[in-house]
């Protein structure tokens, strides 16, 4: 515990910390510099690697033994190494997920439920692993991510769009990151002061993963769920559940069992939109991922602090109840009224073959007898594209869009994006009845 006049700040804040910077200032300036050429990058990613390790490994042997346990101005190091790595791993990682969403959508959600898998015997492993040997391993992993990412980029031929795209931000997307990550804050500090003995290492608390990995291959895999449900109705009110279960006086292991669960399955569902999102726009797969470690760590931390400061007096009990409400709040996000909030009504199981927004723009503009352009603008607008995004897309002036635009809403009696993404929407809820009524 790192102790600040009357507060007392939990010890792993400051790993957390270190992640939120370095994820901001990689987000910030893979945002607005121009993309590295690759052999500059290539460079640039071996050399991050390495000297994290050798900073990790050096701060245990400067302790005075290499035992995997680290005190005094060794462990604040070691603690901002360790951040700066983990911003350095999400972002590598995700910009593999955004890559290789962009040829093949499925994939990536195949591999995001075969991870949660993989963790469950993972952590059993890892939580036998002495000290000394984890801390190693958490280095190779490291230090080989450049060779296995450049190994990766050539079998697929996986490449780094090089376009300058202007992005918007993803508001809904980071307030759900964000609102998920103070209840993992809250739900470790929660645990950690009811004293069940759940550490992040405990072998039975493995038991999440392999339940998290039912709930994302159901709802991402098999079902025709939307984003909206998947996170929204789905993936958080399970976590929320976990706390309420333990509010309402249940059985702590059960609780905490549900609340990874429902925590990792939203985990997961982010990861694949994060994936679809940079599939649309190209560019964003440089910074998205690297935001995406940054507001995880940044509600985390503040949900630590919550519960381990007392940051507003509160007790255990409270603090659950807190959480509650936080995520049932977050239900209301899926009824953001943002036009560039659209790919809540995105099917993940359906990314791979044609997707129902794309069949349902073809229909409408075929039965309002579109020209050419309107046809090719009609889709970018029921994504939520603005006007400044689809003229340099389509590499036409501004007013040229608009007069297109203008054109389109008339011809489908519209008046705005969000009524003409509204359409779309139930466009494509037909289109769901159509295939299931024809199926029976």
């Amino acid at each position: 515990m790192v102790e600040i006049g009357s507060w007392v700040i939990p010890s792993r804040v400051v790993l957390l910390a270190s992640l939120v910077v370095a994820g901001l200032l990689l987000f910030l300036v893979r945002r607005s510099t121009a993309p590295a050429a690759p052999r500059a990058r290539k460079i640039q990613r071996y050399a991050a690697a390495l000297f994290l390790g050798l900073v990790i490994l050096a701060m245990d042997i400067v302790d005075g033994s290499f035992d995997g346990e680290v005190a005094g101005p060794a462990f604040f190091v070691q603690s901002v190494a360790m951040g700066v790595a983990s911003a350095y791993l999400y972002m590598e990682i995700g910009s593999l997920f955004g890559m290789e969403g962009a040829l093949r959508p499925r994939v990536v959600s195949v591999a995001a439920v075969a991870g949660l898998l993989l963790c469950s015997p993972l952590q059993m492993v890892l939580f036998y692993t002495p000290g000394q040997m984890r801390e190693g391993l958490m280095v190779a992993f490291l230090v080989a991510m450049p060779s296995f990412y450049d190994w990766l980029a050539a079998k697929d031929g996986l490449r780094v769009s090089r376009h300058r795209e202007t992005a918007r931000m993803p508001l809904q997307f980071a307030a759900t990151l964000l609102l998920v990550g103070i209840a993992l804050g809250m739900l470790q500090g929660v645990f950690s002061e009811a004293n069940t003995g759940h550490s992040v290492f405990n072998p039975l608390s493995a038991l999440g993963f392999p339940l998290a990995a039912l709930v994302a291959a159901a709802t991402i895999l098999c079902g025709r769920l939307d984003y909206n449900h998947i996170i929204y109705q789905v993936d958080i009110p399970i976590l929320a559940c976990g706390f309420a279960f333990v509010a309402l006086g249940g059985n702590l292991f059960v609780g905490f069992v549900l609340c990874l669960a429902g925590y990792y399955a939203a985990f997961v569902s982010l990861w694949v939109l994060g994936a679809y999102l940079t599939a649309e726009s190209p560019a964003m797969v440089r910074w998205l991922f690297a935001l995406v470690g940054a507001v995880l760590a940044a509600g985390q931390a503040l949900g630590l602090i919550a519960v381990d400061t007392r940051l507003f007096g509160l007790g255990r009990e409270d603090a659950v109840v807190m959480v509650v409400v936080l995520l049932l709040a977050c239900l209301y996000l899926s009824n953001s009224s943002s036009p560039y909030e659209s790919w809540g009504i995105v099917k993940p199981a359906q990314l791979s073959s044609e997707p129902d927004m794309a069949d349902a723009c073809e229909l409408l503009a075929a039965e309002t007898r579109m020209t050419k352009r309107e046809r090719e603008i009609l889709p970018l607008l029921a994504q939520g594209r603005n006007r400044k995004v689809i003229a340099e897309q389509l590499v036409l002036s501004e007013n040229t869009v608009k007069t297109h635009i203008s054109n389109l809403y008339a011809k489908v009696h519209v008046h705005s994006q969000q009524e003409l993404i509204e359409l779309v929407r139930r466009r494509m809820v037909g289109s769901s009845d159509r295939e299931e009524r024809s199926e029976d």
